[in-house]
């Protein structure tokens, strides 16, 4: 098919900057849009480091730019280069799915003004709530098309050029994995809570765990056996647990003795108020997932349960901030700590007892 753009012209096409970076921090490549954002040709970028080139307000993004198998994104934060400050921008840095040991740096510029949007329901967290959807609209059919464009275009590459199409192709479904998971995250469906019993379903999820891993993971367990009926949304409990359960398989899988554990016990103690309601809600139903694997790196610990915070090479930082919607959802909530005198990784449900009928 004679016609179509060579892959330099879909990059110099794109609005925000894109930066690939190499395995020594060194930028390699930057698209038109790059340049326009800092102020100075490519030319005067490539071959230097990124972290003496690219500054953030907030010293974890300036770590994530030399660490090579982090994968983030974060919204709305001040960038500065040489001392000058550049504007604010939505920051993604990951590794090419294509290959490992390159990076790619996503920089859009907000704008600096915008107009004023007003309704009859102009809650903040009503709008947040939206802006997947909203988002998963106007995005996933442009996205579709630019796969398709990517997919003609590879047919009329030779073999030295194809890893560009193919690292076209590899971000756009990441892009799309992402949006659906965000609906995910931004559903207001109420939670289906009833009295159930936690170990049934605790036992459920270790057996979908280990038979979906096929790599001989044993999951050991400590219950209490006086433990009563939670009141819990089944379904979602279940989404709970096989996602911190995984979480622990993926964080243990390369140590020569995982250990992964579950533990539930009564305690007295935690409470909350439930949403609209004036009285507290008593949480004394514990379910503990504790893994030896390395944890979570202390800068990231108190930002672990937001979105888009992950330290996995490929994550998306959505699981645990599902996870957190999830319990608050049943009214209850999640915790982590390292114990170090265990060396153990500790997630902690904390669920309300069941009423009884």
């Amino acid at each position: 098919m004679d016609g179509c753009p060579p892959a330099d012209q879909i990059l110099a096409a794109l609005s925000h900057a894109l930066i690939i970076v190499d395995t020594n921090h060194l930028i390699s490549r930057v698209n038109p849009a790059g340049e326009a954002l800092f102020g100075t040709s490519a030319k005067h970028l490539v071959g230097r480091r990124v972290d003496q080139v690219l500054h953030f307000s907030d010293a974890r993004l300036d770590a994530a730019l030399t660490e090579p198998e982090i994968s983030l994104t974060a919204r709305g934060v001040m960038i500065s280069s040489d001392d000058r400050r550049l504007g604010i921008v939505d920051f993604d840095i990951h590794p090419l799915s294509s290959d490992s040991d390159w990076r790619l740096i996503s920089l859009s510029p907000m704008p600096q003004d915008g107009p004023i949007l007003e309704s009859e329901n102009s809650d903040p967290s009503n709008l947040a709530i939206r802006a997947p959807d909203i988002l998963s609209h106007e995005i996933k059919n442009p996205l579709a098309a630019i796969r398709g464009a990517a997919q003609l275009l590879d047919r009329q590459l030779d073999e030295s050029q194809k890893p560009l199409t193919q690292m076209i192709t590899a971000e756009v479904e990441r892009v799309v994995n992402l949006l659906n998971r965000m609906q995910t995250l931004s559903s207001n469906q109420p939670a289906q809570t009833r009295a159930v019993n936690i170990h049934s379903l605790i036992d459920r999820a270790r057996r979908s765990t280990e038979a979906a891993t096929g790599q001989g993971v044993k999951i050991r367990d400590k219950f209490d056996p006086s433990l009563p009926d939670a009141l819990v949304d089944p379904d979602a409990m279940m989404q709970v647990l096989t996602n911190l359960l995984a979480n622990a398989v993926d964080a243990t899988k390369h140590l020569p003795a995982p250990e992964i554990r579950i533990i539930t016990r009564y305690s007295f103690g935690a409470s909350l108020s439930a949403q609209g309601e004036n009285s507290a809600v008593r949480l004394p139903i514990q379910i503990m997932v504790c893994d030896n694997g390395p944890g979570v790196p202390p800068e990231l610990e108190r930002e672990i349960f937001s979105p888009f915070v992950s330290t996995k090479k490929e994550g998306q930082g959505l699981g645990l901030a599902l996870v957190k919607k999830l319990m608050r959802d049943m009214n209850g909530r999640i915790r982590y700590d390292r114990q170090n005198h265990y060396e153990m990784s500790r997630f902690t449900l904390f669920l309300p007892v069941a009423p009884k009928i």
